[in-house]
């Protein structure tokens, strides 16, 4: 009988031994430490210019955002978007700015009086660029930026009376430029 005892506390000594030397070969560097998920990461834009919804917008970082996906989150183009000086591929970088220009429109110049004046003495306020609505009396580069903002935001004059529509330019002002000035 003392040999059934002797074996089995031998084998319970083994296997204890076995057990142990099962647990030290997991040291704590080995376990596998679960981590909870991180956060995901975002990035904010602001999208301006010839967009439905001029706004800042927020996007998942996903590592491969373009400015495309930052002008279709603020809604899409418009149609005056001008598509061509604008590289849509380029990546997109938290706090960047995405300008959409307006496609510059030509438009065929109506001259309803019958005389046959110079074109090229009016100022075309739906494709001058601040430089040149800057020449024209009474407007300083604040108020020509003002005009450009404008029509970027709100499409192309249909009228020279529409840029009374610009703070800055009332009827006093719009009287002394409506001969210097065309669509």
């Amino acid at each position: 009988m003392i040999n059934k005892k002797f074996l089995i506390g031998f084998g319970i000594v083994a296997l204890a031994v076995l057990m142990s030397l099962f647990f030290i070969g997991f040291s704590e560097d080995d376990t596998p430490v679960l981590e909870p998920p991180s956060p995901v990461k975002k990035i904010s834009v602001y999208v301006s210019g010839q967009v439905k919804n001029i706004s800042v917008v927020e996007l998942e970082d996903t590592g491969n955002l373009r400015f495309i996906d930052a002008v279709n989150r603020a809604g899409g183009l418009t149609d005056f978007a001008d598509t061509e000086s604008v590289n849509l591929a380029t990546p997109l970088t938290d706090g960047q700015h995405v300008h959409i220009p307006t496609k510059e429109i030509l438009f065929q110049e109506k001259n309803f009086s019958g005389s046959s004046s110079a074109s090229g003495d009016l100022v075309n306020i739906n494709t001058a660029d601040a430089e040149r609505l800057a020449t024209l009396k009474g407007i300083g580069p604040a108020l020509a930026q003002r005009i450009i903002d404008y029509r970027e935001q709100n499409g192309a004059f249909k009228s020279v009376d529409d840029i009374k529509n610009v703070r800055g330019i009332g009827q006093k002002k719009f009287d002394a430029l409506k001969d210097k000035i065309t669509i």
